[in-house]
């Protein structure tokens, strides 16, 4: 035998081995999202045809009209679809398609379906709260394997700040003494690391005193009302009809303003079965009544001693000829007044009354 027939012998044996019957499913990651439908293709790889079947974890043969929550559907002679949709956790397990190759070989593949599940977030609300009060917002996701909770602020991790304010605790936030440069958009993350999927949602803490705005819409028949303020929308429940007369309607709604610079104008629409109209109007706050202050209180009280005073100084100089503060020093003090002489005093200064004559020296003086 040449050596060229020899090569040849070893060319043909080496395709044979090559082109061995074999199968796959696609795609090869089992993972099913919790009810959601799935498909997973076995084919033949390579030439050549096969007999497919598809068994579960129990090694039950898997037909097109099956009753449990999985089933099979031929596309044509070398591939085969498995289609699921799982709403239970724990229904996975090995799935395995099974071929038998017209040369008479078989092949079997497996495949490990895992259910999985997105992470979910449950409802959250925004939140108005008074400065220096506590707010305490709950994040709670679902998920499967369970997500990873964490809570940004400026795309911060809030449990990495250091603040004694702030605690976060499995999905839970608390701020403690709130202030105005807390106000602001809260997010919550909810990630699974083995799989890179992360969920954001959003909560908004106004900080602030709650205001009451009243306006008045002249509609027949009656209209159904809308306030729109700095994007948020309000209605329904949220407006209050607080009076009628006739086509004349009143209507009341709160909103808690972030600070005083936070008020801008409001868009009021009003809509009924004759049509909508819809109008900006300017904020305009009521100036609260102002009582008299403390300082101002005190002001009038020194202003009324100050007339009592001067009027019984006044009548003091008029009776006696002393001030009210010269005769409180000398009737209650017992005090002489500067430059002013006693009862004896003025008695041996003045002037001698007369006497009778008085022999000194037997000469009358």
């Amino acid at each position: 035998m040449g050596p060229g027939r020899l090569l040849s012998i070893l060319f043909a044996v080496g395709a044979v081995y090559g082109t061995k019957e074999s199968l796959e499913i696609i795609p090869s990651n089992g993972e099913v999202q919790l009810g959601e439908k799935a498909i997973f293709l076995c084919k033949v790889r390579g030439s050549g045809e096969a007999v497919l079947v598809w068994t579960d974890p129990e090694g039950e043969e898997i037909s097109e009209d099956s009753d449990k929550p999985y089933k099979v559907k031929k596309i044509d002679e070398v591939s085969q679809e498995l289609e699921m949709t799982l709403k239970d956790p724990t229904s996975g397990g090995i799935f395995q398609c099974k071929g038998e190759f017209d040369s008479g070989e078989t092949d079997t593949v497996p495949i490990k379906i895992r259910v999985v599940q997105r992470p979910r977030f449950v409802a959250m609300m925004d939140s108005e709260k008074e400065e220096g009060s506590t707010v305490n917002f709950h994040c709670q996701a679902t998920g499967i394997p369970p997500p990873t909770v964490r809570w940004l602020f400026g795309n911060q991790d809030l449990s990495l700040l250091g603040d004694d304010r702030i605690l976060v605790d499995r999905g839970q936030l608390v701020i403690e003494n709130i202030q105005l440069s807390d106000a602001g958009v809260y997010s919550c993350e909810a990630s699974t690391e083995d799989r890179k999927e992360v969920a954001f949602t959003n909560v908004t803490l106004h900080i602030g005193n709650p205001m009451e705005v009243n306006f008045t819409v002249l509609a027949n028949p009656v209209p159904s009302v809308s306030v729109s303020w700095k994007g948020e929308v309000f209605e329904g429940n949220e407006i209050v009809k607080v009076a009628q007369d006739q086509n004349r309607y009143v209507y009341s709604f709160e909103f808690t303003p972030a600070s005083q610079e936070d008020i801008s104008d409001f868009s009021i629409t009003a809509t009924n079965e004759l049509g909508s109209t819809v109008k900006a109007l300017p904020f305009k706050q009521e100036a609260p009544e102002k009582g008299l202050g403390i300082g101002s209180i005190l002001a009038i009280v020194l202003a009324i001693l100050l007339v009592v005073l001067l009027v019984v100084d006044a009548s003091c100089y008029y009776k006696r000829r002393r001030g009210l503060l010269m005769f409180c020093r000398t009737n209650v003090l017992q005090k002489d007044p500067p430059g002013a002489m006693s009862e004896n005093n003025r008695k041996v200064l003045s002037k001698p009354e007369k006497s009778t004559v008085v022999n000194v020296s037997g000469l009358e003086a």
